[in-house]
């Protein structure tokens, strides 16, 4: 069956006013629609937030044995609203049913796909006429429950399932007791906006002159643990104070949470049928410096039974989400500390930043890739320009190639808005996959630095 993608990293539910988001942000959030873009098949439709790269498409339909003529790409950019909300785009929804009325089968044969099914994808579904019963439970907000870490935290600890010690506060006094409270268990909380993704806003308070905040775009080092020094040390992220706010509305939540240095960093995706039992999909190592930078497939250097303890774990804090209604892909983060325990810190009812590696792997190797390859990922890696970055790999014989099962694969080129790459490199083992993505890298670096 045909399908339609919203790749919808910017929706609503995720950045409030998409029209908001900083210009010189909007290139990244584009990337992490393009992601998507390797789910598509012959006869599928793609509706982007950035401007359609023909060259990359070129690019990604040669990989995937399609002719780019096969699918359609289009870009919010050439339309009215940089808005998902499709009544702000009447011409996008008038062109969309002329192609799915076009295409000789009739709407109820196709799926949609996306990033985040919010109520904006619901409310597509239900104008093109595409919508399932199912999805009702979407429009009326279901994608937030499963993107909210304080909701993750009770559902997790309501079913014994490991967690972080740690509250949920509110920015001013809650928040400055919480720190206080838990900073002596190891000399470092971490403090998280509910609902942001990628650790986007995470702060790492720590009494550590020498830890790595992992995971935190921003580390306020302190001398003790002090109740004043904790109140001074928010102050300067302005989290000292609650916020204003119109009367009756309610600020965002904040998340506090012990910090575990030095801890192993995992993750899991599954898929979550409506009734039966979650998929699991891919499982592995979350690659932090110090913020996520991509993925090893499958985890290297886990013992055997701390495999079994995260693949089950996540079959469980899965059937959580399913129980509550939803249904779709679940991306599920936790941590392995110094003490060999396995906690849990969040879910995410969406595709995630594993989402496209699990994709491009299954399509060119098949289902079993986890036994049979190492997948490594690498974001926003400096490139002058996809063509030329193409010709080496080509000439290196470092191009992925289905017959030898190995080789690297350009998973994003934003060359032109952001100057960077991210590439996915396929051995059949950790040292050839590490090995390709090292010359590979190493080439960047030579190609970036300037001429003597």
């Amino acid at each position: 069956m045909p399908k339609i993608l919203f790749a919808n990293p910017n929706s609503r539910a995720m950045v409030a006013r998409p029209e908001d988001i900083p210009v010189d942000v909007r290139p990244f959030y584009d990337v992490i629609g393009d992601r998507l873009l390797w789910s598509l098949e012959s006869g599928d439709i793609a509706v982007i937030p950035g401007p359609v790269n023909k060259d990359f498409l070129g690019y990604l339909a040669d990989t995937l044995g399609l002719l780019p003529e096969e699918f359609t790409v289009l870009s919010l950019r050439d339309h009215a609203s940089a808005s998902w909300y499709p009544d702000s785009n009447p011409g996008l929804v008038e062109e969309l049913r002329d192609r799915i009325a076009a295409s000789g089968v009739g709407a109820d044969a196709w799926t949609v796909g996306c990033y985040l099914h919010d109520r904006d994808v619901a409310r597509w579904e239900t104008l093109l006429g595409v919508g399932h019963v199912e999805a009702r439970p979407f429009a009326q907000n279901m994608v937030e429950l499963v993107n909210t870490k304080s909701v993750f935290r009770a559902l997790a600890l309501a079913a014994g399932v490991p967690v972080p010690e740690g509250r949920v506060t509110d920015p001013g006094a809650e928040l400055i007791d919480a720190v206080t409270e838990l900073m002596p268990r190891t000399g470092s909380v971490i403090v998280k906006q509910d609902q942001n993704s990628g650790g986007d806003g995470n702060v790492l308070v720590t009494t550590d002159p020498d830890v790595v905040g992992l995971g935190a775009y921003r580390v306020l080092r302190i001398a003790g643990t002090g109740r004043a020094r904790v109140r001074d040390a928010l102050a300067e992220v302005g989290l000292a104070e609650p916020p204003v706010l119109p009367r009756y509305t309610a600020g965002a939540r904040i998340v506090v949470e012990v910090y575990h240095p030095y801890a192993k960093t995992l993750s899991s995706e599954l898929y979550v049928p409506t009734h039966t039992a979650p998929v699991l999909l891919n499982y592995g190592d979350m690659r932090m410096e110090p913020v996520w930078k991509g993925y090893v497939f499958p985890p290297q250097d886990l013992a055997g039974p701390d495999h079994a303890q995260l693949c089950a774990d996540s079959q469980q804090i899965a059937l959580l989400a399913q129980r509550i209604g939803y249904h779709g892909l679940i991306n599920i983060d936790a941590v392995l500390d110094q003490r060999g325990r396995m906690l849990y810190t969040e879910f995410n009812g969406r595709a995630g930043g594993a989402t496209n590696i699990d994709v491009i792997a299954r399509r060119l190797l098949g289902a079993d890739y986890l036994r049979t390859h190492v997948v490594v990922s690498h974001n926003s890696l400096p490139a002058r320009s996809l063509g030329e970055l193409l010709a080496h790999l080509r000439a290196a014989g470092q191009l992925f190639s289905a017959e030898r099962g190995h080789g690297v694969i350009v998973a994003t080129d934003s060359t032109q808005t952001t100057g960077t790459v991210e590439l996915v490199s396929i051995g059949l083992d950790r040292a050839q996959a590490e090995g390709l993505e090292a010359e590979v890298e190493e080439h960047l670096r030579r190609a970036e630095a300037p001429s003597v």
